[in-house]
């Protein structure tokens, strides 16, 4: 096979020009159909670069979800710090008003 950028030739079975290592053989990224052009796909007519853009938003959007929602959790957690004191009180509270009802009606 001739490389279209240098012009040597390079075994058949080769991904890569052995010179340039320019690309002699393009997968389609969404059905991996083997082809020797690199810009749409011939089975499937995925055009490659417009594939690959919207893959890369759809990390960049799941990226951003994941730190978002790593900060809410983070968030989360430093409120209930926050709050501990207050709600341990109010449960010994509870727990206090309990036993008080319980000697109340065991004194009966």
């Amino acid at each position: 096979m001739e490389c279209p950028k240098c012009g040597l030739t390079s075994p058949d079975s080769a991904q890569f020009c052995v010179h340039c290592h320019y690309i002699l053989i393009h997968h389609c990224p969404k059905c991996w159909h083997e082809q020797r052009s690199g810009n749409t796909c011939e089975v499937c007519g995925t055009n490659f670069a417009l594939y690959w853009e919207l893959a890369f938003e759809r990390s960049l959007e799941e990226g951003n979800r994941l730190s978002w929602d790593r900060f809410e959790s983070g968030v989360g957690a430093y409120l209930q710090i926050l709050m501990l004191p207050f709600t341990s009180l109010l449960g010994l509270l509870r727990i206090l008003v309990v036993r008080l009802v319980s000697l109340r009606l065991s004194s009966r």
